[in-house]
């Protein structure tokens, strides 16, 4: 059973590793399938507009945060290994977006840089992920002070530093009525030898042509292969599903640059920035270019992610992305020092796959109550169940109740009732966001191994008879016939009413107005001890 577990795992995972040898590397396998992301504890990895840097020992995840969009912040997670995210800290920096942290050997510091919307924040700190002061707006280069800064990136070669960053203009005269509606372009500063703020110089980033591709573009991130440098970017599109991708490459920092388009959607994402993943065997790196996507549609919050090691020529043009569907690419890399991350969901025995083609669905309370049945795995006391929602714009309380039954043909009878475990009312304004948090219902029942387990899931005082909001909540879902469910859960049922459907149906009046959403399982885990 371990080997099928395993083998399917690699079949499904969007970011799933495994650490052969500490001294000998990794493995990371990437697959455009599944964007969405999830932390030790279950949670949606929630960081928009995102990098991730290794400092240390150990991988960081830099990005905004979504969960509340009338208060954005950033989120850190860190790694070891790729896959098993802990989550390390949130900054309150409402206004800004898209943050980079560079190290300076010489100073020790950390500096966080940010597009603040008016500038670039600069702030310090002692630490990786937190300690991070108010900060500064750093100083750029004045013959563009007219101009709008908006998005960038911070890399360091040896000693040397430096910021690439476009420029909004929103009073071109030549933008049209409906597009192009704002030009941007793109530079690059050096830093001071701090790296908390530019020399107030800068050169251009843009090809020959200095088309409109070139006067679109933003999210730029650069990085160094060989003797020449690149920077990536994509066109200006404001946290969209799908941007032109492209690359410019030189042999100076000050250019010229050539351009290429490496995908004329970006696999359905906007690149972010790009990864570089050595492999401690051999040295090489591999260059993984890393986008953000909305798996989840515009209800709930924007966290999906897109990985996809370039691959390039001899002249050191980079070939086009896959962008095909279950596309997958195994990469070596360096791991990190210290142990794994563990959390709520990688320490539960029952849950719902970490990997797998998750898709939003919004459509419990004014239209379905939902019904998560399984089998329990082992016996012991049921201390919680969590489950992923997000509250799409829901401002109503949401129930969830934990209960126990006989088998899936009673609990679908007319008059049967179920033995309640437990309960809990989740509040939106205090304790459920936009991204897929985990609900928690605490039991702390004893349970054996083969019980008939389930949720209910819907809103406060609607369960079953409808009259919402007209605001559903939002869940994942996800196929069961593309995971090996025994290695995760034992017989999922996934169960709906529809929204005040209380009475037989039928022609014979004999039919049951309750029925299973056939192939389908929400996630969440449950953990027993």
């Amino acid at each position: 059973m371990l080997a099928s577990c395993f083998a399917v795992l690699l079949t499904v995972a969007c970011l799933q590793g495994t650490v052969v040898a500490r001294q000998q590397g990794a493995t990371v396998i990437f697959s455009n399938t599944n964007r969405f992301l999830f932390d030790v504890d279950g949670k949606q990895i929630d960081a928009y507009g995102a990098k991730i840097n290794y400092f240390n020992g150990k991988y960081y995840f830099y990005g905004t945060s979504w969960a509340n969009p009338s208060n954005f912040g950033f989120k850190f997670y860190s790694s070891v290994d790729l896959v098993n995210w802990q989550y390390e800290n949130f900054i309150n920096a409402t206004g800004s977006g898209r943050p980079h942290v560079i190290y300076n050997q010489a100073t020790k510091k950390y500096t966080l840089w940010a597009d603040a919307n008016t500038g670039q924040l600069v702030q310090t700190s002692d630490s990786p992920a937190s300690g991070y002061s108010s900060g500064k707006y750093a100083d750029l280069d004045p013959q563009y002070s007219s101009l709008h800064p908006a998005d960038a990136g911070v890399e360091s070669f040896g000693d040397k530093g430096y910021l690439v960053w476009s420029a909004l203009n929103f009073a071109d005269p030549r933008q049209g009525s409906i597009w192009p509606l704002i030009y941007q372009t793109m530079h690059i500063s050096p830093l001071t030898s701090d790296f908390t703020n530019t020399d107030t110089t800068s050169y251009n980033v843009t090809s020959a042509a200095f088309d409109l591709v070139d006067q679109q573009t933003e999210s730029p991130d650069l990085f160094m292969r060989n003797d020449t440098f690149y920077v990536s970017a994509s066109n200006s599109c404001a946290f969209c599903s799908g941007s032109i991708g492209v690359l410019y490459r030189s042999k100076s920092i000050q250019g010229p640059w050539q351009r290429q388009i490496l995908s004329g959607y970006s696999c359905g994402g906007q690149v972010e920035g790009i990864l570089p993943l050595t492999d401690p065997t051999t040295g090489k790196v591999t260059h993984v270019w890393h986008s953000t996507t909305n798996p989840g549609g515009p209800r709930v919050g924007l966290n999906g992610h897109i990985f996809q090691p370039l691959q390039f020529n001899a002249d050191g043009s980079a070939k086009e992305l896959d962008c095909s569907d279950g596309a997958r690419f195994r990469v070596s890399f360096t791991p990190g020092t210290g142990d794994t991350a563990s959390g709520s969901y990688t320490k539960a025995v029952d849950k719902a796959p970490q990997f797998a083609n998750y898709r939003s669905v919004c459509d419990s309370d004014v239209y379905y109550t939902l019904h998560q049945t399984w089998r329990t795995s082992k016996s012991g006391i049921l201390q919680s169940v969590s489950v992923n929602v997000a509250a799409g714009g829901n401002k109503n309380a949401l129930d969830i109740k934990v209960f126990r039954f006989t088998n899936i043909q009673q609990l679908l009878s007319a008059g049967y009732k179920y033995e309640l475990l437990g309960s809990a009312t989740f509040v939106p304004s205090a304790n459920l966001t936009e991204v897929f948090d985990t609900a928690t219902v605490s039991v702390n029942r004893a349970v054996k191994k083969g019980d008939m387990l389930g949720f209910s899931f819907g809103e406060k005082n609607v369960l079953g008879f409808g009259l919402g909001n007209y605001i559903p909540y939002c869940h994942l879902e996800y196929d069961l016939n593309a995971v090996e469910q025994q290695c995760d859960l034992q017989q999922p049922v996934l169960i709906e009413q529809g929204s005040g459907q209380n009475s037989p149906r039928g022609l014979n009046g004999m039919e049951s107005p309750i029925k299973v959403r056939n192939g389908k399982g929400m996630k969440f885990h449950a953990n027993i001890v």
